[in-house]
C-alpha cells in the first residue's frame, strides 16, 4: 500500500484545529474591538460662561458686566473600563461554555460565533450610546449643566474652574 501526500497531510492535522482557529478569531475580534473603543470613543468639549470686557472686567453668561470671573469648564468622554471587562468576560465565558457544553465541533463553533457577535454588538452599542450621550450635553452655565450619563458604556470627566485660573 502506497501513502500519498494528501493522506499524510490529513493524518498530521491537529484534532480540533477548527476550534483553535475559531478561538484565535474570537481573540482577534476582542482585541480589535477594545482597540477601536480606546482609539475612537473619545470626545471633549470646553467653554466659558461669559467673557472679558475690553477694559479687563468680566461678563456673565448673558453678557452683563460682573466683578466675579465667569466659570469655565470642560467635559471629556471615553469608554468605560467596564466595557473592556465585559469583552474579556465574553471571551472567558464562551471558552468555559465550550469546555462544559460543546459535544461537537459544530456546537463549539456556534458558541464562538455567538461570542464574536456579542462583542460586535457590545462595541456598536457602546459607540452609539457614547456619542448620543455626548451630543446631548447642554451647558448654559458651568454651575448647572445637564447630560445623559451613559453608564456603563462611557464615562465623562467634568472639570470646572473660574476664568483666568490655571490648572
Amino acid at each position: 500500500m502506497t501513502i500519498t501526500q494528501n493522506e499524510t497531510h490529513e493524518n498530521t492535522l491537529l484534532p480540533g484545529a477548527e476550534i483553535v482557529v475559531g478561538i484565535r478569531s474570537l481573540l482577534i475580534w476582542a482585541v480589535v474591538a477594545a482597540t477601536l473603543l480606546a482609539g475612537f470613543l473619545r470626545g471633549s468639549s470646553g467653554s466659558c460662561s461669559g467673557g472679558v470686557t475690553g477694559s479687563g472686567g468680566f461678563l456673565d453668561a448673558e453678557g452683563r458686566p460682573t466683578d466675579a470671573p465667569p466659570m469655565c469648564g470642560s467635559i471629556t468622554m471615553s469608554a468605560n473600563p467596564l466595557v473592556y471587562v465585559a469583552i474579556a468576560l465574553i471571551v472567558v465565558l464562551s471558552l468555559t461554555r465550550i469546555l462544559r457544553r460543546a459535544d461537537t465541533v459544530e456546537r463549539a463553533l456556534r458558541i464562538l460565533n455567538n461570542a464574536r457577535m456579542g462583542i460586535v454588538v457590545l462595541t456598536l452599542v457602546t459607540f452609539v450610546v457614547g456619542y448620543v450621550a455626548f451630543a446631548t450635553v447642554r451647558v448654559d452655565d458651568w454651575s448647572s449643566y445637564s447630560l445623559l450619563y451613559p453608564f456603563p458604556f462611557a464615562t465623562f470627566d467634568i472639570s470646572t474652574r473660574t476664568m483666568g485660573a490655571t490648572g
